[in-house]
């Protein structure tokens, strides 16, 4: 039954995936309208995904567009929309957990119409590396690359490079970029020698020629944390 599910997944390649699962550290499961279907390296997603991750389990999914989406644990990750000719729109949504994201070309082209919701927000992006965290009644939202305009039911910030959004007790405060606040959700897992991006750097950009001394900081927690099969 795995093999024909798996069978299945793979002809699906051939009618509207939107990217794949190019690593995966543990067990995830991709709900697909009333199914459950299980996952591996490789596995196509489509609009209307939801990916989950298990305890301690990662997952990294690179979109047709090259835009890099590391999943952390215990997390649920929604694909609603993805357009890549006419009318350009992506719009996902992180329910709870933990994401990490470097935009491809839709973020460059149509920075605009890239959006990832969480909660209690609406992300916008400028051309950018982000990242975010929901977790029972307090979200994180960070820049370490670009700009984000982070819309609310309160109020827009723009949220710079270097900077992050708390959002808890029902009020939002800016302040400067901690990655001590994202230590526990980068470092959950085994050790490795190369972050996911590394792993994929024939099919994706290499963005560490000009990473800030911020974003070396991140990237280096995050490849001390992450390892592929």
């Amino acid at each position: 039954m795995r093999i024909i599910i798996l069978f299945l997944l793979t002809l699906s390649t051939l009618f509207g995936a939107i990217g794949e699962i190019t690593a995966l550290k543990g067990e995830a499961q991709l709900q697909r309208s009333e199914q459950l279907l299980p996952v591996e390296k490789g596995t196509p997603i489509e609009v209307k995904d939801l990916l989950e991750t298990q305890q301690r389990s990662k997952v990294q999914v690179i979109l047709h567009d090259e835009t890099v989406i590391t999943i952390g644990p215990e997390s649920s990750y929604y694909f609603e929309t993805y357009q890549e000719s006419g009318d350009t729109a992506v719009m996902m949504e992180l329910k709870h957990g933990f994401f990490k994201i470097v935009t491809g070309k839709i973020g460059k082209i149509a920075p605009e119409r890239f959006k990832v919701k969480t909660q209690a927000s609406t992300i916008g992006i400028r051309g950018t590396q982000f990242m975010a965290s929901v977790q029972k009644e307090k979200e994180m939202i960070a820049c370490s690359r670009g700009a984000l305009v982070v819309e609310t039911e309160q109020t827009t910030f723009e949220l710079p490079a270097g900077m992050m959004l708390l959002y808890e007790n029902g009020r939002w405060s800016m302040q400067q970029l901690d990655t001590e606040h994202f230590t526990p959700l980068l470092t959950q897992g085994d050790v490795t020698q190369k972050t996911p991006l590394q792993q994929k750097a024939d099919r994706v950009p290499d963005f560490s020629q000009s990473y800030t001394p911020l974003e070396q900081q991140i990237d280096k927690e995050h490849t001390d944390s992450y390892q592929l099969p």
